[in-house]
């Protein structure tokens, strides 16, 4: 719950400011957060298995429990085997997740805000807000919206080009259809300038009606990122770039197993320690192995290394150094620098023996 608070916290921040600034709809922002943490439900299912399996050991560590299994003969291999246990059922609803509900909610993320972005000029019009058109040639800014009548009040219109700037400002004005589907912004009772800036040569008029065509926003087709396709499409076109995503999609419930390997010799703590001070360690492990795994699905994409390799090797390598932590554990004396020492003890007692 408190991943998932966190995770939260920086989607209200992130999709709030896009809103802020017109790069969201702010009706959609509830639906945005959500969409947003369906996303990342497989990287926080993740971290929170790697934090449980860490923080139970280590409570065990500190009430001496797991010295009375060790002494009762009972191996830290044999504590492994149900945890892996406890582990797989949720690494299968993180490849769930991450396989086909993932996609689902980036490609609904991705929908929403491009057909936001793509909207008219009709749409981006708020009150206290300057807009600029989807041409980049004129800006809009009104003071206030009547939603009674749909009439604006202190309007301000710019139209600015190579050689000449127009200016349109006005105290009312009101959004006209034609029957052929063009808009028109109708302002009532202002005035116009027109010269070129720098210049002091400006022409002033007043009208009593002016007329501002709208610019109609071109609907280009939605385009898809590889993290929105579903599995099915990345399969059928494996080429570098879907298969970094496969990579990365597949990569995550085999991160989940690892990390309860690396768990088991990681919880080691003295019991005169703090209870927490390998959650640093861990902290430390889940951003490395994670970024690894980014960088091995960014070489997959580049055509750096084959699929086949980087699919496993860093499961793998991952896996192995946690057994052996777990092994070392398990036998400290069964080290490098154990047998060395037991080696120069035998000599040491063999020239003993000797002089004797």
């Amino acid at each position: 719950m408190v991943l998932v608070t966190l995770v939260l916290t920086i989607f209200m921040i992130r999709v709030l400011g896009n809103a802020a600034s017109g790069n969201a709809n702010p009706k959609d922002v509830i639906v945005l957060i959500g969409l947003g943490m369906i996303n990342n439900l497989p990287i926080v299912l993740t971290a929170s298995i790697f934090v449980a399996v860490l923080i139970v050991l280590t409570r065990w560590y500190k009430d001496s429990e797991m010295v009375i299994w060790q002494t009762a003969g009972i191996s830290l291999f044999s504590i492994l085997k149900p945890i892996i246990s406890y582990t797989i059922p949720l690494s299968i609803i993180i490849g769930i997740l991450s396989t086909f509900v993932s996609p689902w909610a980036n490609e609904q993320t991705s929908t929403i805000k491009q057909r936001f972005q793509q909207r008219d000029d009709i749409s981006m019009l708020a009150p206290g807000q300057f807009r600029e058109s989807s041409g980049n040639s004129r800006v809009f800014f009104i003071e206030s919206m009547n939603l009674e009548n749909n009439t604006f009040q202190n309007i301000f219109v710019t139209n600015y080009g190579k050689d000449r700037q127009l200016v349109a400002v006005s105290k009312e004005g009101y959004i006209e259809n034609n029957p052929s589907g063009e808009k028109f912004l109708i302002l009532e009772s202002g005035r116009r300038y027109e010269g070129t800036p720098g210049n002091n040569n400006f022409r002033i008029t007043e009208f009593s009606r002016y007329t501002v065509k709208l610019d109609s926003k071109v609907i280009d087709p939605i385009i898809k990122s590889p993290s929105t396709l579903p599995i099915t499409d990345l399969i059928i076109e494996p080429n570098k770039i879907h298969l970094g995503e496969l990579l990365w999609r597949l990569g995550l419930p085999l991160m989940a197993l690892v990390f309860v390997i690396i768990a088991v010799p990681l919880s080691y703590i003295d019991p005169r320690r703090g209870r927490y001070t390998t959650l640093i360690m861990a902290v430390l492990v889940y951003f490395t192995y994670s970024n690894l795994l980014k960088l091995m699905q960014a070489w997959v994409s580049s055509g750096k290394i084959d699929f086949i390799i980087g699919s496993w090797i860093l499961h793998v390598i991952g896996a192995l150094i946690g057994l052996s932590f777990i092994f070392y554990r398990q036998n400290r004396s069964i080290t490098i620098y154990g047998l060395f020492k037991r080696f120069l003890n035998r000599r040491t007692s063999r020239g003993v023996s000797d002089v004797a």
